[in-house]
């Protein structure tokens, strides 16, 4: 299951079902659609208002708006002309024309030619559809036709949102495991749709399948042609984005108030807390316009899950222009088919999402569907399972407090309107809608949730059996009903949305089959508002108008320059050697320890096979290198994926997995410190702000280690990352203190590794060989404790003043930028073993700085 961006277009008789469709209800305010519907000549007004006892009213009506439109009946004729009162009318004809026929003695009551023997009547616009047999006449298309009339069409810009609100804070606990079970109805399955009218007026359902019908003889390409002219919203297209599904998406964050992409509580305080990712799965999605979208519109500080079916509906992540894919994680299960219908695939998803955010996402969408060739009608009892196991995924993913929107289609039977009332009552808000860039003519709309509920486990875990059934029920039985039709009805604010929901929706849909069906018989109609609707609609969603383009490739130097801007000139601090420690350089070293950290080390020498290095970004596995000789050098079998527009300070490590005989080698990227991440800017944040960002970072990028099988070879998809734990100074004994013994692969020796957490794989270790020490303090300045006043100050070495925080103008003129930091770096490398023992020193060479040494050099600061 996927997105089916192009579905009707494969299809010569699916005229109305492209996945994309548009029109949404009116301002409830003023409505008049009581009154109308009394006098519809069309409706029904025997099953129309009651069902078992219950009248309904509309709670939709009319914007009064330039862009909305008042509504007619749908049995209006369309206007026409006829010979007469066009031959009466001499507005119809220039002067100069009407002179010429003057001169020839025109009679309107003949015709012309010597004997009078022309025709009279207007000749006919043909009626030929396509590269059928000459002749041909569609009846039920031309009656279609004759039915549409230009009053008909209503268009809301923005649309009017409708929520359904569910404040009761009580509902779930009263929804057991037993209840739910005794729910269920079963039966023979169903095979036809145009009997559910508990949901609607019986007229809307019978219109809709009506004007669905009367397409069928309809070559694809013809109603194609026709629905390009004849929808307001189609010059949008995709936009700057793979498809038009990234444009759906935007139009939804936008219509409701960016809820998707900024998420807030009922306090308007933001989901996403400080330092952390904005995380989102994309579920039945591919080839992923929404993530594009997504990632568009938050960069790499956006981490999604991904979750669809393997082949050609997959994700192409290569087409991901607008929003970079680097922080896109597609999961397929443990087949690796990405199947959404099965029970593991849904149980090994959940637990990937969740051991990686620890309490879910943020926000799920979910854009399934499949092809319905000639079973459009019934497209809503074929969907079901598609239905259940989007929502099934949404409850066991979505953090609480959390949204979620779905792609559904029809919701006329029991069954989906049962699930829609189950996630009513797990979320806070629902809310039925269709943006304006789905396509009016088709059935599809969305379900948007909102803040979901704590407690829902009872609900999910019922879902999830009623999944199970499917796999094993019998041919002639069915689940008909989740919710009992008087448990529907007997909430009457809920029932009452969905049948105005239902009624809504298919009366817009009706009158767009009906303007295709005109726009297809007469082929000089053009909807002449698409471009003005372009222009407002592009800026009501923030998206700029251009076209979809690759961005040009920069020259690397220049790439580098770019991201350098200022220090460019001064590139020469990249080579900086650093400080080396020696026992004799200690105190020389530091002044003052307050303000200095330290990071592990894998590797004791910048330019060794491993490398220790500048690294530069530019979009997936784009990375080069900065080489000791001054430039830039591909990364190559590396598998590493880095953001564009990322320079960062860091190295190659070698990861080990398990010991003795059976250790595993991984190489990861550790990043240490960093100038650009992903186009953000951080060189001039201080040391220990920095590292946030780059952990961020780098917690956005990594994708547990996977191994993909390819002719029975395993080969690492991507490198791990991670950032560099900063240490402070004063913590160096804590730091040995968590250094654990292991045994090597081929030698049964031990040493000291540093442990590595996994949120998937098994826990990792690394052997440090040395300590790197990074200053945040400017080297100008130093930052020393006075005892007297108990509190830190800042000692100018220039100026050879001490000025306490508070005292200072400006706090920041003390922070060493990314610069300042490296080129102040002293290096601790462990060349043997014995300098990090307790209390030994390397014989022989008293100027190999020690852990003693410089456990003592500790003692003597604090003691002073």
């Amino acid at each position: 299951m996927s997105s089916q961006e192009s579905e009707s277009e494969s299809s010569p008789t699916r005229f109305y079902s492209g996945f994309n469709s548009g029109s949404q209800y009116d301002d409830p305010s003023k409505s008049s659609s009581s009154e109308d519907e009394g006098d519809d000549p069309s409706s029904d007004n025997d099953s129309v208002q009651q069902h078992q006892g219950k009248k309904r009213t509309s709670s939709f009506g009319t914007e009064q708006d330039p862009f909305v439109v008042k509504k007619a009946r749908f049995g209006d004729p369309r206007p026409s002309y006829s010979a007469d009162t066009a031959s009466d009318s001499n507005a119809l004809y220039s002067a100069q024309s009407r002179r010429m026929m003057d001169m020839m003695n025109y009679d309107k009551s003949k015709g012309l030619g010597k004997s009078g023997q022309g025709r009279l009547d207007i000749v006919e616009i043909a009626q030929q559809k396509g590269r059928r047999g000459l002749g041909l006449k569609l009846e039920g298309l031309d009656l279609a036709a004759s039915t549409w009339n230009e009053s008909m069409e209503r268009l809301n810009i923005p649309e009017k949102v409708v929520w359904l609100e569910n404040n009761d804070e009580n509902d779930l606990t009263e929804l057991s495991g037993d209840v739910l079970e005794s729910w269920i109805k079963r039966g023979p399955p169903k095979h036809m749709i145009d009997d559910e009218d508990k949901f609607c007026r019986k007229v809307v359902l019978q219109k809709v399948l009506e004007c669905k019908s009367a397409f069928d003889q309809l070559g694809g390409a013809d109603m194609r042609k026709a629905r390009t002219r004849s929808n307001p919203f189609e010059k949008i297209k995709s936009n700057i984005f793979m498809n038009r599904a990234a444009v759906k998406m935007a139009n939804m964050d936008a219509m409701f108030d960016y809820m998707f992409t900024n998420p807030v509580d009922e306090d308007g305080n933001s989901l996403v807390r400080d330092n952390d990712l904005i995380y989102f799965a994309d579920v039945c999605a591919g080839p992923g316009g929404f993530s594009e979208y997504f990632l568009w519109r938050k960069k790499w500080q956006a981490k999604g899950f991904g979750f669809t079916l393997r082949g050609d509906n997959d994700f192409k992540l290569s087409d991901f222009i607008a929003g970079t894919p680097e922080t896109f994680d597609a999961y397929y299960g443990p087949n690796d088919d990405g199947d959404v219908f099965n029970p593991v695939n849904i149980e090994s998803f959940t637990d990937y999402v969740m051991k990686q955010t620890e309490v879910g996402v943020h926000v799920m969408m979910a854009d399934g569907g499949f092809s319905v060739e000639n079973q459009e009608n019934i497209q809503e009892i074929l969907s079901k399972r598609l239905y259940l196991c989007q929502i099934l995924m949404a409850l066991n993913v979505v953090r609480t407090g959390g949204h979620f929107v779905v792609k559904l289609f029809d919701l006329f039977t029991p069954f989906s309107v049962g699930l829609i009332y189950l996630v009513y009552k797990c979320f806070k808000k629902i809310c039925i809608c269709k943006p304006n860039t789905s396509r009016p003519a088709n059935s599809e709309r969305y379900l948007v949730c909102k803040w979901k509920k704590p407690g829902t486990d009872t609900i999910q875990r019922h879902l999830f059996q009623v999944n199970q059934f499917f796999d094993s029920k019998k041919d002639n039985i069915d689940i008909l009903e989740l919710v009992p039709h008087d448990v529907l009805v007997g909430n009457e604010t809920f029932f009452q949305y969905i049948c105005d929901s239902n009624d809504e929706i298919g009366e817009n849909q009706i009158v767009g089959l009906l303007k295709i069906a005109a726009f297809s018989t007469d082929q000089s109609l053009n909807e002449g508002k698409q471009d003005e609707i372009k222009k407002k609609c592009l800026e009501l969603w923030k998206l700029q108008d251009a076209l979809r383009r690759t961005p040009p490739k920069t020259p690397l130097d220049q790439y580098a320059s770019d991201l350098l801007k200022e220090w460019d000139s001064q590139k020469e601090f990249l080579k900086a050697a650093g400080c080396k420690l020696q026992t004799s350089n200690i105190e020389k070293s530091f002044p003052s320890t307050h303000g200095w950290y330290f990071v592990p080390l894998d590797n004791n020498n910048d330019w060794n096979r491993y490398l220790r290095t500048f690294f530069l970004g530019r979009g997936g596995k784009d990375v080069y290198y900065y080489n000791k000789n001054g430039s830039w050098d591909l990364l190559k079998d590396m598998q590493l994926e880095l953001a564009p527009s990322t320079l960062v300070y860091g190295e190659i490590v070698t990861e080990l997995q398990g010991q003795g005989n059976s250790q595993v080698t991984i190489y990861a990227f550790h990043i240490i410190d960093g100038i650009s991440l992903g186009g953000v800017n951080i060189r001039k944040y201080s040391l220990p702000e920095r590292l946030k960002m780059c952990e961020k970072y780098a917690k956005a990028l990594d994708k547990p280690y996977k191994v993909i099988n390819k002719a029975d070879k395993p080969c690492v998809s991507s490198m791990p990352i991670r950032c560099k734990k900063l240490f402070p100074f004063p913590e160096f004994d804590r730091f040995f203190d968590r250094l654990e013994t292991y045994v090597l692969k081929g030698n049964r020796k031990s040493r000291l590794g540093y442990h590595l957490r996994n949120t998937i794989d098994p826990d990792r270790f690394y052997v440090p060989r040395g300590l790197m020490f990074l200053n945040e303090i400017r080297d100008d300045y130093m930052k020393l404790f006075s005892k007297s006043s108990n509190k830190f100050y800042y000692f100018n070495k220039l100026t050879g003043t001490s000025t306490f925080p508070e005292q200072m103008k400006c706090i920041e003129e003390t922070k060493a930028s990314f610069k300042n930091s490296f080129v102040q770096r002293v290096m601790w490398d462990w060349l043997d073993e014995r300098q990090v023992s307790e209390n030994d020193r390397v014989p022989g060479d008293r100027d190999m700085a020690c852990r003693v040494d410089i456990k003592n050099f500790l003692i003597g600061k604090v003691s002073k």
